[in-house]
């Protein structure tokens, strides 16, 4: 078990993140939006705007317009808190799924409830390592996130199909942050892995509903 100082240090450390996560979100949305928007206003402006060339550039700067919002709403705080742990993990599967590269899947069990905000962001940014995890080092197709609400208890699962690793090895970075995350908010982290059958992460959460 870690020390109350180790907590209050660790909640210290992710309340900084969070909030540089919301300056980035921030700056995102002001400065490189406004420079996308006026590019391809500029665009608008160009005589022939329907040659080939000029709509496909009008095409790119519209999709790369989509992808910092998506990217800006997934980096700030306050929306994921608004939006609840499900939608905002939807939407994070939608932006991969928009790459074409993975297929996803979300499901659900149980009767849906709201957990405390605090944890849901820590929750939510597990899930965003857990992804990262997959897309760099995995080489899955395919992700499938489940979770599960149970009367005292929430699981939430993050499962690859990829080429797993020996999980009795020393963990990366990455993954010891999913752990103190998940120890923080009173949740127990699981990993399961094994080489070539892909890689199993499970946070458990007891509740009081």
């Amino acid at each position: 078990m870690k020390t109350q100082f180790e907590q209050e240090l660790l909640q210290t450390q992710l309340e900084i993140q969070e909030q540089t996560l919301k300056t980035i979100s921030q700056e995102i949305h002001d400065n490189i939006g406004q420079v996308l928007s006026l590019a391809k206003l500029n665009l608008n402006t160009l005589p022939n705007t329907n040659e080939p060339k000029i709509q496909e550039t009008k095409n790119l700067v519209s999709k790369a317009i989509n992808d910092l919002r998506n990217l800006s709403h997934s980096l700030h705080g306050d929306i994921i808190a608004e939006l609840g742990l499900q939608e905002s993990i939807a939407n994070e599967l939608k932006i991969i799924e928009g790459t074409r590269a993975f297929e996803t899947e979300l499901q659900i069990s149980g009767a849906p409830f709201k957990l405390d905000p605090q944890k849901e962001m820590v929750l939510f940014r597990i899930v965003q390592e857990a992804l990262n995890n997959c897309i760099k080092y995995s080489g899955t197709k395919k992700i499938t996130i489940q979770m599960q609400y149970l009367p005292q208890l929430f699981i939430l699962q993050v499962q690859d199909e990829g080429k797993g690793f020996d999980a009795t090895k020393n963990i990366g970075i990455g993954l010891k942050s999913m752990l103190n995350r998940a120890q923080l908010i009173g949740g127990i982290f699981n990993l399961q892995s094994t080489e070539g059958k892909g890689t199993l992460i499970i946070i458990e959460l007891p509740v009081n509903n």
